[in-house]
């Protein structure tokens, strides 16, 4: 999508004009406002009122008005007659004018028949006084509707938006974008009308939803500003502020359905189409197989599915025209509706995939014969088998789809701790690259095996790895004792690795974070043990803080001695740091540089990292 429209309403007519090349919302936004900061009301009635749209195919001469005015202003701008003969020579001439200029009362007209890759439009609405913003992804409608059969997506009173602030409108516009997927659809939902209470918006922002009439708006208020969202379809059943209030607004059987198909999260545009479809959908919420529905009501699979009495008829028949083997859909459809949706969500399938879908789906079944998908399991296990086979690569071999059944098989029948289950997602990592690797099939083994070879061929590379070629950045606190505890800072990849392995967490991941000096990493020992790992950054205030600890198998830490000694770790580092500054500015000003100016290694800007 390139461009924008931009425009005035006056008398009842639109005069727009098209912005060209990649104009995003926020950028004509601050453009338009810096405008009307500028003139007063009255100045831009009679403006707009004037204002007249040309065609660049047209001679500047027809008309005498024209004529004079573009004599009057070539002689105050470029200080010489008007030697223009067309308005496209006018208007590149000009390049300001195509922005906002309101010395000049000619606009080049926008062609609204081929405007249909613009997404964003602008509307000075001066018989509403308002402000209108409009979003049209995907030509849903037709530009010259705006204002008139086609609402605005947003609107505010013009006097509000002179007073925004950059900050008010980067607010703003985090919220149109997150709603603008829904452009188009505002439809009457099965609802009653209620008016939540005003909870935190985005920015300074305070928000309202207000349901009436079956419609949904999202109010914005900042002291005395106004604004209002409409095709806020993103808005989630389980939303923190207002998710309750649309729960009981809704009628109940359409709610039933929706959170069946959709799951607890589904939004207000999924509620639509199942209220749209409600008379098609003739089963419980309660019955399984019902997230496969979602084929069928979302139009973007391809798949031209339509809902009612023989659905799952035509699912089950194109699946297996696809190569869906009768036990992959006896599987499928087994899966209880949380595993299903997942299914669905990791491998979105559509018409294109429809084939490679049921060839997942067949290796499922196989490998797991009569046995369900566990739901906390899905996603670590799926991602391990999608590892394995590689199939960015193209149709994998026999020798690792084997595999990938050994392996999942492995990780849904292990007994695991609540530790090893909330690290499930690292170690299945670590487990499904080894696996990846391995030349032959892994007969007979246990997940608690498959760990341990994974460990064994994780050490074998790490003891090939070639110390030229490692990533190494310098240590600033080699060892730091602190009480019965040694802090030893690692300042390698290979001992970043080293630590992951040993301790079963993924900092070995964070030779980058480290080698920009974003992040310090220590592993905290007891009597040669490790017992923990701490993570530093460096705050814009030029402290280190502690940021997190973390025991084996990514345990939180929450013994008061380890969490005094790595804060006693992060005031050390951070004076080390000073006393290293400023020798280094003490030396730079010896020999002449007193720029003071920090070394790259200490300047680096804090950032985030998780330990997964």
């Amino acid at each position: 999508m390139s461009g924008a429209l931009v425009g005035f309403r006056v008398d009842g007519n639109n005069k727009l004009m098209r912005l060209h090349g990649e104009r995003g919302c926020e950028g004509v936004l601050t453009e338009v406002l810096a405008y009307l900061r500028s003139v007063s009301h009255a100045r831009l009635h009679a403006y707009a009122s004037t204002l007249k749209p040309v065609a660049t195919t047209d001679g500047p001469y027809a008309e005498e008005t024209a004529q004079a005015v573009m004599q009057a202003f070539c002689e105050a701008h470029l200080g010489e007659s008007c030697c223009l003969q067309t308005w496209a020579e006018a208007f590149a001439a000009f390049p300001e004018l195509e922005a906002w200029h309101a010395g000049f009362p000619f606009i080049p007209a926008a062609r609204l028949d081929n405007c249909g890759d613009v997404t964003w439009g602008i509307l000075l609405d001066l018989d509403a006084s308002a402000l209108q913003i409009f979003v049209n992804r995907n030509a849903r409608f037709q530009w010259r509707e705006m204002a008139s059969s086609q609402p605005a997506y947003c609107t505010l009173p013009l006097a509000d938006a002179r007073e925004l602030t950059a900050q008010d409108l980067s607010a703003l516009h985090g919220v149109l974008h997150q709603h603008s997927y829904s452009d188009g659809m505002d439809p009457v939902l099965p609802l009653r009308d209620a008016q939540s209470a005003p909870f935190p918006g985005p920015g300074d922002w305070l928000a309202q939803l207000r349901l009436q009439g079956g419609r949904v708006r999202l109010l914005l208020q900042r002291g005395s500003l106004r604004a209002k969202v409409r095709q806020v379809g993103e808005f989630k059943l389980d939303d923190p502020h207002c998710g309750a209030l649309l729960r009981e607004a809704l009628d109940p059987q359409v709610l039933a359905l929706a959170q069946a198909i959709y799951g607890p999260g589904a939004s207000l545009g999924q509620v639509a189409h199942v209220a749209a479809q409600a008379p098609q959908l003739p089963f419980a919420p309660g019955d399984s197989g019902l997230p496969l529905l979602v084929l069928g009501l979302s139009p973007a699979s391809g798949l031209s599915l339509a809902p009612g009495p023989a659905f799952f008829d035509a699912v089950r028949m194109r699946l297996l025209a696809a190569g869906m083997s009768p036990q992959g859909w006896r599987f499928l459809i087994k899966q209880d509706n949380a595993v299903l949706r997942f299914l669905l969500q990791f491998f979105p399938p559509s018409a294109r995939i429809l084939g490679s879908f049921s060839h997942f789906i067949n290796l499922l079944a196989s490998a797991l014969q009569n046995e369900a998908l566990r739901i906390e399991r899905c996603q670590p296990a799926l991602r391990g088998v999608e590892r394995i086979l590689d199939r960015t690569r193209g149709r994998p071999g026999s020798l690792r789809e084997e595999n990938a059944r050994i392996f999942l098989r492995a990780i849904m029948r292990a007994q695991l701790s609540s530790d090893e289950e909330a690290n499930l997602a690292h170690e299945a990592q670590d487990v499904s690259d080894f696996v990846y690797a391995h030349a032959e099939v892994l007969k007979g083994v246990t997940w608690r095996s498959l760990c341990r070879r994974s460990d064994d061929w994780h050490r074998a590379l790490l003891i090939t790895v070639d110390p030229d070629k490692d990533v190494r950045w310098p240590a600033l606190l080699p060892v730091y004792a602190t009480g019965p505890y040694v802090a030893v800072e690692l300042d390698s990849g290979f001992l970043l690795a080293e630590e992951g392995l040993e301790q079963r967490h993924c900092i070995g991941t964070y030779a980058n974070a480290c080698a920009s000096g974003a992040t310090r990493v220590f592993s905290l020992r007891h009597k040669g043990r490790r017992i923990a790992t701490i993570e530093l950054q460096r705050g814009h205030d030029d402290a280190w803080r502690l940021v997190q600890i973390r025991g084996k198998a990514n345990t939180v830490v929450q013994d008061p001695a380890l969490l005094e000694a790595a804060g006693q770790l992060a005031l050390a580092y951070s004076e080390a740091a000073r006393s290293r500054e400023r020798a280094e500015f003490a030396k730079a000003r010896a020999y002449g540089h007193s720029s003071g100016s920090l070394s790259p290694a200490l300047a680096a800007p804090m950032q985030e990292y998780w330990t997964g």
